[in-house]
């Protein structure tokens, strides 16, 4: 039992894990730095695990409905004066927030529908109004965005208003929405961000990113000429009014390509309900990388020394086989996915997992490299050190 326990507890199963790990970091290193390899650091940046994991829970149609967030679709509406109808009516049925995300740019040649339009923004609920607006011109070297870009009412007009930039790269899937944005030298607040402290009375902190939970969850959406039928969607539950419909307000998420108004609900949602994405620090990824690895050595140098007491031909061949590392490497792999993504789910807590899978694929790697350092030491006459190994027996 005492051997047992030496062996399931023997600092080598570490000593492997790490240096599988550092070999790992060293390719990492070499792929950024070679020009050719561009293209794949870029794929690997477009990539992240909560991908899978939203999939995965995404995998059927949503039999929850969402009971606070509400959408309300305009797309076929061109005409401000009857959109100016739609606010009147959505602030008749007393919504608990609206939030409007749509950006009216200058006043055009219907005065009259710029005129509807302005009074029945302002003439609503303007405490609890949200409008959006969009930062542009951003300055590289001073890190900020230089200009803004308003609806043509909200000049002068004490309203709240909040960001609908999307600052994630436009060939990958959204997966955050900033909180906050530097604009001519001051912090600008977002949509979600404006609309979720009006929900809560919390300021969400001074997160920057905040990383959407896309959650299995259906949003109601209303047709602007419906409402009548959909009054209690409407009555103190948050509303956005936007467009649903447009190919250019759809974005890539990982779900699926989704419009510009459901990536600011599903924000908001897990704003709202408390339930934001935790990241788990580099440290804990690399404890997390170094069991992974331990777990792995430690399977492996179990079965191959069970074996090889056996004597059996057939076993001694399989174990000598890709395979059998193969097979190893898969049951830990779905073992570390599987934990990983409990944790995603149940605690909304998300650990990369990118460098645990890496450091269970290249185990082996990690191995030869420690038993060709133990051969050196063997011949540097520590012998100590090299007689407590558990591979004391592989080194010439």
């Amino acid at each position: 039992m005492k051997n047992l326990l030496r062996h399931v507890f023997h600092i080598d199963h570490v000593i492997v894990a790490g240096l599988t790990i550092i070999i790992i970091e060293l390719m990492v290193v070499v792929t950024i730095n070679l020009d050719f390899l561009s293209p794949v650091v870029r794929v690997l940046k477009s990539f992240s695990m909560t991908d899978i994991y939203h999939k995965i829970q995404n995998s059927g149609d949503p039999t929850e409905v969402c009971s606070t967030i509400t959408l309300v679709d305009i797309t076929e509406l061109t005409h401000r004066k009857d959109i100016a109808h739609v606010i009147r009516e959505i602030n008749e049925m007393k919504p608990s927030v609206l939030g409007i995300d749509i950006i009216f740019e200058g006043e055009k040649s219907d005065s009259v529908g710029d005129e509807m339009l302005a009074e029945a923004c302002l003439d609503g609920n303007l405490s609890r109004t949200v409008f959006a607006y969009k930062l542009i011109n951003y300055d590289e070297s001073k890190h900020s965005y230089q200009n803004s870009l308003h609806s043509y009412f909200s000049m002068g007009q004490n309203i709240k208003e909040g960001f609908v930039n999307l600052v994630d790269n436009p060939e990958k899937s959204v997966r955050k929405y900033a909180n906050i944005l530097p604009s001519q030298d001051i912090q600008t607040y977002s949509f979600p961000f404006q609309i979720s402290q009006l929900v809560t009375q919390k300021t969400n902190g001074d997160e920057v990113m905040h990383t959407i939970n896309y959650k299995p969850i259906q949003f109601p959406v209303i047709k602007y000429n419906e409402l009548g039928n959909y009054r209690e969607y409407i009555t103190d539950h948050i509303v956005l009014l936007g467009t649903t419909q447009e190919e250019r307000d759809k974005f890539y998420t990982p779900i699926g390509q989704k419009s510009g108004m459901e990536i600011l609900a599903y924000t908001i949602l897990s704003m709202t309900e408390g339930s934001p994405i935790k990241h788990a620090s580099p440290w804990i990824v690399i404890l997390w990388a170094l069991f992974a690895g331990y777990l792995t050595n430690l399977i492996d140098f179990f079965l191959t020394k069970r074996v090889q007491k056996r004597q059996s031909a057939m076993m001694v061949f399989v174990t000598q086989s890709e395979l059998y590392d193969k097979v190893i490497s898969f049951i830990v792999m779905v073992l570390i996915t599987w934990i990983s993504f409990e944790l995603y789910v149940k605690c909304g807590y998300f650990v990369d997992t990118v460098l645990p899978l890496a450091t269970i694929v290249l185990i082996e790697e990690g191995r030869l490299l420690y038993v060709g350092l133990l051969s050196v030491l063997k011949k540097k006459k520590l012998n100590n050190f090299v007689k407590k190994s558990i591979y004391a027996n592989e080194i010439e």
